[in-house]
């Protein structure tokens, strides 16, 4: 083309052309498409084997090659693949080259082992830059070029390449503009939903839906109250990371958490790679801190299966996201906190109420076969266990026995025993231990019942007292690792509590037999004292007067008739000891009856004075009549037999506080810390102390040598009424 003259350039290269080039600039919104349009012009222009355009990598200075003409498809990949750094184009750039602002390169001059040359050779090179504002070098236009040069046609060229440099700025503005407001829209719409929530599962799931959105990927991982990565969120190629621990041992991850600043690898096969963390397709990742209060409280990462994927205005956007959603990720696990330490309170005090409960149940009443079913069912509804199972241990067997149940299987094997050496029940009762199972199928001494095949998993918790074990409470459910150390904590003081309601009822019995036996021995030394010497006499007197019968018949009416008053007066004695035992007028009418009617017999037998006096309701010592009329009972015989008395009073004041009994005479009194333990008056004494004792009131005597007596029992009645009793 030398030579070639302003009117051969139109010639060759037309207006319309000209015009439907320039279309092309303004039309295309990608370089790479709108340097293939010029590429394929240029060659036709100029008539040029091939023709192909680098464009520069301002982060890295290379020349990317991204648009051809005329190239083998083989050779295209290469030139994709290889770019060409400073090294190599720079010695290029000869004065001896220059063509006006391009350079003509020989083809003995290309460099050696690049496809560039593989593409130009045997041609010469012309090297056109393209330049845009300011003169900044955006890239070069490579041609091959047969013949010598022709400065016209150059000129023509480096025309066509200022017109391609600036469309090529103009795109790269508008691709920049757009990707500014997409991020933009991307953070103001990751704000808007992050921001709307205190749901720590919906925030991380909207953030990896936007990384996935911007970059193709994402993952969100959180340090936990170790110090440990867990990957908490992740979009594909990652999801397979979800619940995995991201080792710190790990170069790039403990940098980023040290530093707090992105980390970029280029390639994750290189040595400070991260194929360790991602999946081995995975070739480029960028990692950016979360950031919350001067502290890293985690980090997110985006990959690529690409090399050198990602720039610097990716890492922008990433850690633009990051910045986004640290502090609702924090406010999140504060929220999320405060609702666990709520529902922990919560249930602390639902297990309060569930104890307070079962205390008031176990304390109640001393009877076991009353306390203790009522006392399951309790730990059955308030804990909301499937099955509770409590089990005494039978000594001189060496069983223990299901008293009590409640739940899916009861009660209908109530009654059953088992061998102390047998199931997890006998384990924890030979070793004083909780047992606790969470799959029973792994336990080789699990007892399994016939009615029971889906049991799961069992916690058994002894009910130990002055360290003996007293039995065992079980609880089974069907769910595998359903009972958790929590429940076993808790179930320890539940044992507790039936543990000493056990050891007391037991205590109970012993002193009701005990009682029980005092009385018959009270019995027996009144009818010996009484009604056995008057049955005697009245043998003798029989006697007599049969003897008499024959020899002095005169005297045997006399004797008849002390006979019918022996007779009767042991009939009154009688009568006066079963009255003791079952007195009628307490079950029929009450407690005051059933004192003023002994009184009034006893007054009238004994010649005494007795006043009653009653201030209150009985209704208010409803269910304690019997211990109180035992007291007042045991207080009036040891009037009669040790005071020498000629006056009694009696005091009942009934509230709905308290019950104050007083019994008091003009005896002759005795020093209460003088009487030995064997002494008559002391033993009784010693039982009304007892009965008061189990009312859990309180037992007073006042008494002096010549002054009388005087005991007080009082007793608490609001905590009972508040009980139900």
């Amino acid at each position: 083309m030398s030579g070639i003259s302003s009117d051969q350039i139109n010639r060759a290269l037309p207006l319309g052309d000209l015009l439907a080039f320039d279309d092309a600039l303004r039309a295309d919104d990608t370089p790479e498409s709108l340097l293939g349009e010029v590429v394929e012009t240029l060659r036709r222009i100029v008539n040029s084997p091939c023709v192909y355009v680098r464009l520069r990598d301002t982060e890295r200075e290379l020349l990317h090659a991204v648009a051809f003409a005329g190239i083998a498809p083989e050779l295209v990949e290469q030139l994709r693949a290889i770019p060409i750094g400073p090294d190599v184009y720079q010695p290029l750039l000869r004065d001896a080259y220059r063509q006006s602002s391009s350079f003509l390169v020989p083809a003995e001059a290309l460099p050696v082992g690049v496809p560039d040359t593989a593409a130009i050779a045997p041609s010469a090179a012309l090297l056109t830059p393209l330049r845009g504002r300011g003169d900044r070098l955006i890239g070069v236009i490579v041609i091959a070029w047969p013949v010598p040069p022709d400065p016209a046609t150059v000129r023509m060229v480096e025309a066509v390449a200022r017109q391609a440099a600036l469309a090529v700025e103009n795109v790269r503005l508008a691709e920049r503009s757009a990707r500014l407001l997409a991020k933009e829209q991307l953070l103001a719409e990751l704000g808007r939903a992050v921001g709307a929530t205190l749901d720590l599962d919906t925030i991380l799931r909207q953030t990896v839906d936007r990384l996935a959105a911007a970059f193709g990927s994402g993952l969100v991982a959180l340090l936990d109250d170790e110090g440990e990565l867990l990957v908490a969120a992740a979009a594909s190629p990652l999801t397979e990371l979800i619940g995995r621990r991201l080792s710190l041992a790990d170069k790039a991850l403990a940098w980023v958490v040290q530093n707090g600043r992105p980390f970029v690898i280029e390639d994750c096969r290189s040595p400070e790679g991260a194929q360790s963390i991602f999946p081995p397709d995975v070739m480029s990742c960028v990692i950016a801190p979360l950031r919350s209060g001067g502290r890293v409280i985690g980090l997110l990462s985006v990959v690529s299966r690409r090399v050198g994927a990602f720039n610097d205005e990716d890492v922008d956007l990433l850690e633009a996201i990051a910045a986004q959603v640290s502090g609702p990720i924090v406010s999140a696990q504060l929220y999320a906190e405060s609702q666990r330490l709520a529902r922990q309170v919560q249930r602390r005090a639902d297990q309060l109420a569930v104890l307070n409960s079962i205390a008031r149940i176990v304390t109640a009443t001393l009877d076991l076969h009353e306390s203790l079913p009522l006392a399951t069912q309790q730990i059955q509804q308030g804990f909301g266990y499937p099955q509770v199972d409590l089990f005494l241990l039978d000594e001189d067997a060496s069983e223990l026995v299901l008293v009590a149940s409640a739940g899916q299987y009861a009660p209908a094997r109530v009654g059953h025993r088992q061998h102390i050496n047998l199931g997890l029940v006998g384990r924890a009762a030979r070793s004083g231990k909780i047992v606790r199972a969470e799959d029973v199928a792994a336990e080789a001494d699990y007892l399994g019942l016939r009615e029971r095949l889906d049991i799961r998993s069992e916690l058994c918790v002894p009910l130990i007292a002055n360290g003996k074990t007293l039995g065992v409470l079980n609880i089974e459910s069907p769910q595998p690792a359903g009972l958790t150390a929590e429940d076993a904590a808790v179930l320890e003081t539940v044992a507790d509590m039936l543990a000493g309601a056990v050891e007391n009822g037991r205590l109970y019995q012993r002193a009701q037999q005990a009682a029980a036996l005092e009385e018959r021995n009270r019995l027996a030394r009144e009818l010996h004292d009484s009604v056995s010497q008057q049955l005697f006499s009245m043998t003798l007197t029989a006697q007599a007067a049969r003897s008499q019968f024959e020899r002095n018949p005169a005297r045997v009416p006399v004797l008849l008739e002390r006979l019918h008053e022996t007779a009767t007066a042991a009939l009154a004695e009688m009568r006066a000891l079963i009255f003791q035992l079952r007195p009628p007028a307490l079950r029929d009418q009450g407690l005051v009856a059933a004192i003023q009617q002994h009184a009034q017999h006893l007054a009238h037998r004994e010649g005494l004075r007795i006043e009653l006096n009653v201030i209150g309701d009985e209704r208010h010592v409803r269910g304690i009549e019997q211990p109180l009329f035992r007291i007042v009972q045991e207080a009036l015989n040891n009037i009669v037999k040790h005071a020498a008395a000629r006056n009694v009073r009696i005091q009942l004041e009934l509230t709905v506080d308290q019950a104050r009994l007083c019994v008091a005479d003009d005896g002759q009194g005795f020093d209460p810390k003088a009487y030995p333990s064997g002494e008559g008056r002391h033993l009784g004494l010693l039982g009304m102390r007892e009965r008061a004792a189990e009312l859990g009131g309180s037992f007073t005597v006042r008494s002096h040598p010549g002054s009388g007596t005087e005991i007080e029992v009082i007793v608490p009645l609001r905590e009972r009424h508040a009980a139900g009793e």
